[in-house]
């Protein structure tokens, strides 16, 4: 091979070697690596939390705080919520929550809702009212998440039950709570053991949900707030918590998640007519069983989809 052949392709092979280097560098460098890029997206992310107001960064670890305890069901408390993220900025409150209702609304598609004040039910409870003489109690302090979607959008579908622990577990669980809501609403608000038992008897439920025994669901019920129950002693029983005296109820959470919409829901889901004269007769029972609060639904149905009115 010539000599002047072998030195240009050493110089060929040189050019290339440093039109390389430099390109490489450049990846190294440049700002399409995807490491920078995500620095880039932090940096940016900081800069956002630089330039918010204290109150919206209160508002946003309010709503990081709302979210986590939603997933656990724990009921967000007002206190909890002036020790985990407000610190001693307590007198935020108000504000920060109307901020974070606004995230909560905008992105999530749920809002902050207070639950109701547990009703006393048992003439003990109602005669200590009375002694005590104090102005009744309208603010509880205990927030739940409540979706803000359309009915269209609250789909199994599109909303299917969470993953953890499983979702058949939970699917489980929500139907089976909602099914004691609503036999306990039919029943007049309350019903006794005996009778819950009959039901669960007849649903083949009586032992076990699932996979989990009947009481502990019940359990978790009751620490979630989707029922309460009351146990009257009898003081010429031996008996410290027979189930003849122990009646339950609809818990502020159940009336709120479930309620008589969710109540109602169930009923035409599950006896749901084949024809519109079974229909009438389903429609029929249920204002029957529920009187003036499907009265009120449907009022509240109404006002929605009229729309404005004409100028």
């Amino acid at each position: 091979m010539p000599v002047g052949s072998r030195r240009r392709r050493v110089q060929d092979d040189d050019t290339d070697g440093e039109d390389q280097r430099p390109r490489q560098r450049r990846n190294r460098d440049g700002s399409f690596h995807d490491g920078d890029r995500d620095d880039t997206a932090q940096d940016e992310g900081d800069t956002m939390d630089m330039e918010a107001t204290p109150d919206e960064q209160l508002a946003k670890k309010l709503v990081r705080y709302a979210l986590s305890c939603d997933f656990a069901r724990t009921p967000i408390r007002r206190d909890g919520i002036k020790e985990r993220v407000l610190g001693d900025q307590g007198r935020a409150f108000r504000r920060v929550l109307e901020i974070a209702q606004t995230y909560l609304r905008q992105v999530f598609g749920m809002e902050l809702r207070e639950l109701p004040v547990r009703e006393k039910h048992s003439l003990e409870e109602k005669r200590k009212a009375v002694r005590s003489q104090s102005q009744p109690k309208t603010s509880t302090g205990v927030y739940i998440l409540v979706s803000t979607l359309p009915p269209a959008y609250r789909s199994a579908a599109i909303i299917p039950p969470s993953r953890i622990p499983s979702a058949d577990a939970e699917a489980a669980y929500v139907a089976f709570y909602t099914m004691v809501i609503t036999v306990i609403m039919l029943n007049g608000g309350e019903l006794s053991d005996a009778k819950l038992r009959r039901y669960l008897h007849r649903l083949n439920a009586e032992d076990n949900v699932g996979a989990e025994p009947t009481e502990d669901v019940l359990k978790r019920m009751l620490s979630h707030g989707y029922i309460t129950k009351h146990v009257q002693r009898d003081e010429t029983s031996q008996a410290h918590d027979s189930g003849e005296n122990t009646t339950w109820y609809v818990g502020p959470r159940g009336q709120e998640e479930v309620g008589v919409e969710g109540a109602t829901g169930m009923i035409r889901a599950v006896w749901g007519p084949q024809d519109e004269r079974g229909g009438e007769e389903l429609e029929k029972k249920i204002s029957a069983s529920f009187g003036r609060a499907v009265a009120r639904e449907a009022d509240g149905e109404a006002d929605g989809a009229g729309g404005e009115e004409p100028s």
